[in-house]
């Protein structure tokens, strides 16, 4: 493994001794990458290299998560919508496959790597199921065995419902705290919702002088999933949301 700890003051590519390098194994596993902050490794060439490269505001750390192209963004939405992740790096580190590898004397920049709610570190790569050649997937798989010797989570992403991921776009512009609504207003949001009601009539509860100004509150409960909604439909002032709590009382 090779890495870039972060260093203030030091700018990539331009003092190669700060990186390091360590065996792949349990112990290094173990180190608090959190203090590390490793820093990306590589950047591409951007739209020159067939990508559009974005960043996207990660709440959490209050900083923009550096994403190689727009399929890495939509990834990174997602994940950030899974509420499981605190700290996300991008391109964090080499991975140089040893002589017991397939790919001995190759190597592999994955494209996140994550701090879990649980404490515990997740890699991952990026990749259509279109775009997943034979050497992607043997890439792929010596890259989780790497990772099941450190004990971290590896997965490959490869994409959801375009429209799915369209309307959690829309949605994540009200995730922000200034969108929260009150405590007050967020419980009557929630009972209103119990057995389903539509995104108008939410609206027009929580703000009846306005109810514009209460979508922002109906998607900040929706991104917080104590609404659930139908990505995969249009969502329109007809769309209904629901209350978790009934889904719960359901289950039971």
């Amino acid at each position: 493994m090779q890495w870039v700890p972060h260093d203030d003051g030091f700018e990539l590519r331009t003092a190669i001794s700060r990186e390091e390098f360590a065996v792949a194994d349990a112990e290094l596993g173990e180190m608090d990458w959190a203090s590390i902050d490793p820093q990306p490794v590589r950047k591409s060439g951007g739209v020159r290299h067939g990508f559009t490269p974005a960043a996207y505001y990660w709440q959490r750390s209050g900083e923009h998560v550096w994403c190689e192209s727009q399929q890495e963004r939509w990834e990174l939405l997602w994940l950030d919508y899974s509420a499981q992740l605190d700290l996300v790096w991008s391109q964090p580190m080499i991975i140089n496959f040893g002589f017991d590898s397939k790919l001995a004397g190759d190597s592999h920049v994955p494209d996140f790597f994550a701090l879990t709610t649980d404490g515990d570190y997740s890699l991952w790569d990026v990749r259509p199921l279109a775009q997943v050649t034979e050497h992607a997937r043997l890439q792929f798989d010596e890259t989780a065995r790497v990772c099941r010797r450190m004990g971290w989570h590896y997965e490959v992403l490869s994409g959801h419902h375009p429209r799915a991921s369209r309307n959690l776009n829309c949605i994540a512009a009200s995730r922000h705290d200034r969108c929260r609504p009150t405590t007050a207003i967020e419980q009557l949001l929630i009972e209103a919702a119990r057995h389903g009601e539509t995104r108008s009539a939410l609206c027009a509860i929580a703000s009846p002088d306005y109810p514009p100004l209460a979508a922002a509150w109906v998607d900040n409960l929706a991104w917080r999933r104590l609404l659930t909604v139908d990505l995969t439909s249009p969502v329109r002032n007809d769309t209904i949301y629901t209350s978790v709590i009934e889904r719960w009382t359901q289950d039971a």
